[in-house]
């Protein structure tokens, strides 16, 4: 995001306060060049200085500041709900243009490069999730896709697996993201039938909107979950994650991103509670942003015990630990510390489904 000098961006924010059960609202001004934050509480009366102007916390930038997205300030979350000004209105309601596209099953195994190749170049995953769909669903989707009159053996590829379908944010998405669609199939696409990836018209509709309803396709069996933490989700970490994991010959057999809100958070992490003595603020990250969870499954003929081989990809928990003693692990590499360590797996195997049940059953259907 380039700036001007003196560039200040205003924000609306809200943020939950438990105790007296309101809602509190706060003007948050963000100074661009200086990379420092001012925030006011404003209510019925004067505005208050809630926090004098300052530097932003290592974990935070100007680009952690958007409408839709929440941030962790001084153990507060605040989520962001409106521009505060015209200013700051026209200048960042267009990195919220987004688009769709769809990864058929023939580009599984390189959902983490497709996804690593927009995020270089600034669209980032808004929204994202596997579904496997019968003729006729499919007979409603490959039209979208500019596919007319399928025939047997393309239904029968885009039937024999899953289909990863992710939301795009960025600037000028709409245009951009149909380009690099055109310029990576020469880099993905086996053939004009398998054709890796794939976007068109009314997609956000057809897999987002909430009008169709998707089967999970999470089997709950002899599986175990991982969720990448929002702090690598919005460092751009998460499509590495996802490949180092598929690379590592692991199955993800279900991915959906989602977006916590504390008591989520918190029933998730339940287990978790006296036994890492940074549970309230490891609750805190995981509702702080977007996560990504997966169900992930071990390659059938290894004879490997997934939950276990899985966490010893990811590495110790606390992160210095996990670059001494395993430096390739995922934790060494996009870990920050033991709050922010880039991503949870299931500590013991009895664990395993429930916690893949919570995300892909539970949360479904609430």
């Amino acid at each position: 995001m380039s700036s001007t000098s003196g560039e200040v961006l205003g924000f609306i924010g809200e943020w939950y306060d438990a105790v007296p059960m309101l809602t509190r609202k706060f003007l948050i001004k963000i100074f661009v060049e200086s990379n420092s934050i001012e925030i006011y509480h404003v209510g019925s009366g004067p505005s208050k200085c809630f926090l004098r102007k300052s530097p932003l916390q290592s974990d935070l930038s100007v680009d952690s500041f958007n409408v839709g997205e929440k941030v962790l300030i001084n153990s507060r979350l605040i989520n962001l709900v409106d521009y505060a000004d015209p200013y700051t209105r026209r200048k960042l309601s267009a990195f919220n243009d987004s688009n769709v596209v769809v990864l058929s099953p023939d580009a599984y195994h390189n959902m983490g490069k497709i996804m690593g190749d927009f995020e270089s170049e600034g669209l980032r995953l808004d929204k994202l999730t596997t579904v496997q769909l019968g003729e006729a669903e499919l007979s409603e989707l490959l039209p979208l896709l500019g596919i007319e009159g399928p025939d047997g053996q393309l239904l029968s590829l885009w039937t024999s697996g899953v289909l990863v379908a992710m939301s795009l944010k960025g600037q000028q998405s709409s245009t951009r993201v149909p380009e690099m669609v055109t310029s990576l199939k020469s880099k993905y696409a086996a053939s004009q039938m398998e054709g890796a990836l794939w976007t068109g018209s009314g997609l956000q509709d057809f897999f987002f909107s909430g009008a169709r309803s998707f089967a999970t396709t999470a089997t709950f069996d002899r599986a175990t979950c991982g969720v990448i933490r929002p702090h690598a989700v919005k460092s751009g970490n998460a499509p590495a994650i996802i490949d180092a994991v598929l690379e590592s010959g692991f199955e993800i057999t279900a991915l959906q991103m989602f977006s916590l809100d504390k008591t989520c958070a918190s029933e998730f992490l339940e287990v978790y509670q006296g036994v890492i003595p940074e549970y309230p603020d490891t609750v805190l990250e995981l509702c702080s942003g977007t996560c990504i969870a997966m169900e992930v499954k071990a390659p059938q003929a290894s004879g490997l015990e997934v939950c276990s081989a899985f966490r010893e990809l990811a590495g110790p928990w606390d992160v210095e630990m996990a670059r001494e003693l395993k430096p390739k692990s995922i934790r060494a590499q996009y870990g920050v510390n033991r709050v922010l360590n880039a991503l949870h797996c299931t500590d013991l195997v009895e664990d395993s489904v429930p916690e893949c049940l919570y995300f892909f059953d539970l949360l479904q259907r609430s």
